[in-house]
């Protein structure tokens, strides 16, 4: 989308960009051309948790993302 998924969300309501990584707070265009699928969002999502033990760790990413291409490689 050409910025991060934060700067995305303090461009539409201000305030501190590290509150917005510290509070997780996400947003995505509406209406952008072109569209990510959900399921992408959701994945950044999953890995952007804001406890860290929340998070996912690299090998279930990598898992994740080798569905991800077979999904949408089809």
């Amino acid at each position: 989308y050409g910025v991060s998924p934060f700067e995305y969300a303090l461009g539409e309501s201000g305030g501190s960009l590290q509150l917005a990584i510290v509070n997780a707070q996400v947003k995505w265009p509406a209406g952008h051309k072109p569209s990510y699928p959900d399921a992408l969002h959701q994945f950044v999502s999953w890995m952007l948790q804001p406890q860290a033990a929340m998070r996912p760790r690299i090998d279930d990413i990598i898992i994740h993302v080798d569905k991800l291409i077979a999904k949408f490689s089809q």
